[in-house]
């Protein structure tokens, strides 16, 4: 059953198998990942069995600041707590998707930029978790990386229809109000149930909910869930300034030290929040051959956004 969708519709997309979703070995590790009495031998077999991601660990684990010793060559026990096991989960995960839906049948979606920016959310979600703490930053990366899974979503289960309401480009709000006019549910609904039924917490399901018009969620400011959706459109704000043009980029960042200001964010930790971003970002591009880039630094930008309205 569905909380985000009718259920029957959600059924019936379900049923098309056109879904995106992650599949065989690497959903089985997904699940082993959150199991509480995971057998971590088990888990370097099943590693072991998928030649992409073992070797994407392995990279991962001989990077300078993790690895201390000797480098590492192979899957084993000491390499998976190494790198900890929610990044084994979200590794699986983001392999799996980006993989599976790299590419569509809806000619006006743009696959790349879907899968650019989504990793940056991902990348900012998990930074902005380390910095404030309101939840563990494995899970505020996953939560960035699904949130628009939707619009994938849709892009998949009906391309043509949806190609056509994406021509007439609608922005914002008006893209959810137009999803909801031709298909009886929005983006954001269906990230939420696909979510769901992956058997992530209701917290972050609604938050990647409402985390577009966190006004309208009808939350208390101060209520836990809505500091989730808070910090998820925060990390939305900043993976929109990784992804524009740098000829735009400076229109976007009266907004982001907007969003920055309920968090009681100074411009020091906003300008240290995209550097980092930026980073780790391009880091995740080069793993999973997403286009990206290093940008900028951009505090003299930030310092003069801060003298802007938004």
């Amino acid at each position: 059953m569905s909380t985000y969708i009718e259920t029957q519709t959600f059924r019936e997309l379900q049923d098309s198998e056109v879904l995106p979703a992650p599949s065989g070995v690497r959903l089985n590790i997904m699940q082993m990942c959150q199991q509480e009495d995971i057998s971590l031998p088990e888990l370097v077999s099943q590693v072991q069995g998928d030649p992409v991601l073992a070797g994407r660990l392995i990279q991962i684990a001989n990077i300078p600041n993790i690895n201390k010793g000797r480098m590492v060559a192979s899957v084993n026990v000491e390499l998976l707590l190494m790198v900890g096991l929610h990044a084994v989960r979200q590794m699986a995960l983001a392999i799996s998707l980006t993989e599976s839906a790299r590419r569509g049948d809806c000619k006006e979606f743009n696959y790349d930029i879907f899968w650019a920016r989504s990793t940056a959310m991902a990348c900012a979600g998990q930074a902005l978790g380390e910095m404030l703490q309101l939840a563990p930053p494995a899970e505020m990366f996953t939560n960035g990386l699904l949130a628009g899974i939707g619009r994938l979503g849709l892009a998949s289960a009906r391309p043509k229809r949806y190609g056509e309401l994406l021509a007439t480009n609608p922005q914002g709000p008006a893209l959810a109000e137009e999803e909801r006019k031709v298909f009886g549910f929005d983006h954001l609904s269906l990230a939420a149930a696909m979510m769901e039924d992956w058997h992530f917490p209701r917290l972050f399901c609604t938050a990647v909910l409402h985390h577009e018009n966190p006004e309208a969620s009808g939350l208390d400011e101060d209520d836990r869930q809505q500091q989730l959706v808070r910090m998820l459109e925060l990390a939305g704000c900043v993976a929109d300034v990784c992804v524009a043009d740098p000829a735009v980029r400076g229109q976007l960042l009266p907004r982001l030290l907007k969003l920055a200001e309920r968090f009681e964010l100074p411009l020091s930790s906003v300008e240290y929040i995209c550097g980092r971003v930026s980073w780790d970002w391009s880091d995740w591009g080069a793993l999973l051959k997403i286009p990206t880039r290093v940008l900028p630094d951009i505090g003299t930008e930030l310092a003069e956004a801060a003298q802007q309205p938004v």
